[in-house]
């Protein structure tokens, strides 16, 4: 039996990245402990994986890390993180992480667990997601990026009433900051587009690049920037993308400057800020963009895009895995000046309101 420090603690399990769920959940984080919570994260790391995510916390939290060096000693050393810190809540929000820290709720009756679904189950193999709906039904509470992500859990047997569908937040002040640091672009004329993401098949660069090569057959001076981990997938995209660059004649064009702790500056000095997915659940970069104040060209490959994107007013859609459209998109997009951000992100109410609720 486990004794609670106090009814207001948290314990964050977060993965060692700087992906839209550890970014969100550092944004919740600082909410919590604007609200009175004593926070801790504890980072999981793996081996090889650097841009360690620690130096984003806001100040004053509890710190402590594991290494996932095999599934046995990750489930153990997340029961020592839990049974030390005796925390009112454990939070987390990565789905094979919530996976294994639900498997761990029973030992702790008195902890409440809360879980951040980061993607939509469909993309997961079949066996994942018949473990991740017997599951689920151990948190206390899931919290849900869009409607369409909660009609998913309620179809794998999640409570409605467990189910929180809260949009992300943004970091208005931050953003701001970060993206008044000088422009990384030359001083020209040049139109510019850019992409935000890890370099993985899920991102769609290739397709970007494909779709870049038909806008620069009608735009002479332009140029694509793809800002991202390029060692992501073990550099397999980073190949492909290298060969459809030099299949179309685009050397000079298109730009990989790497992983940016900040990669505002580019988004803020671009043209068209464009997102290629195959999928997502709430795309940060591109909610980002928007706020901004960028056209944007994306492709419809979630529900919620097509209600954040208004054409004509902030950007442009077109189809999943299909090139020429995203082209014209992206051709349409780089004509607006001025753009409406539609988008409501959640607030620090919703989310203090929601823990608050399950410790209540």
């Amino acid at each position: 039996m486990i004794k609670k420090i106090n009814n207001k603690s948290v314990l964050i399990f977060i993965q060692n990245g700087l992906g839209g769920a550890e970014r969100v959940q550092i944004e919740i984080a600082k909410m919590l402990k604007a609200d009175g919570w004593s926070v801790k994260f504890c980072m999981i790391s793996f081996v090889g994986k650097g841009n360690k995510i620690s130096k984003f916390y806001p100040s004053g939290v509890g710190q402590s890390e594991i290494f996932a060096i095999g599934q046995l000693f990750l489930l153990k050393s997340i029961y020592r993180e839990i049974k030390a810190a005796a925390p009112a809540v454990v939070f987390a929000s990565a789905m094979h992480l919530n996976q294994r820290v639900l498997l761990l709720s029973p030992f702790f009756p008195g902890v409440k667990f809360v879980m951040r679904n980061e993607n939509y189950l469909y993309t997961l193999p079949y066996m994942r997601r018949k473990i991740l709906s017997l599951i689920y039904k151990k948190a206390h509470a899931v919290i849900s990026q869009t409607e369409e992500m909660e009609d998913e859990l309620v179809c794998i047997g999640i409570k409605k009433d467990k189910i929180f569908t809260l949009y992300n937040p943004i970091d208005d002040a931050s953003i701001i900051k970060k993206a008044s640091e000088p422009s990384p672009f030359p001083d020209n004329d040049k139109i510019r587009f850019v992409a935000v993401g890890r370099f993985s098949h899920q991102k769609g660069f290739d397709i970007l690049i494909e779709a870049f090569a038909m806008v620069a057959k009608k735009i002479h001076d332009t140029e694509l920037y793809i800002v991202g981990d390029t060692t992501h997938s073990n550099g397999d995209v980073l190949a492909q993308l290298n060969r459809l660059i030099a299949v179309n004649s685009l050397s000079g064009k298109v730009f990989f400057p790497g992983f940016r702790e900040n990669p505002y500056p580019y988004v803020k000095n671009c043209n068209v800020f464009v997102l290629s997915s195959r999928y997502e659940g709430l795309p940060n970069a591109l909610i980002e963009a928007l706020f901004l104040e960028k056209p944007c060209a994306a492709t419809s490959c979630i529900p919620i895009i097509s209600r954040i994107i208004t054409e004509g007013d902030n950007g442009y859609l077109a189809s999943s895995e299909n090139p020429s459209e995203l082209a014209d998109a992206m051709l349409k997009a780089s004509k607006l000046t001025e753009i409406k951000n539609t988008y409501k992100p959640g607030s620090s109410d919703d989310f203090v309101s929601l823990f608050n609720r399950v410790t209540g």
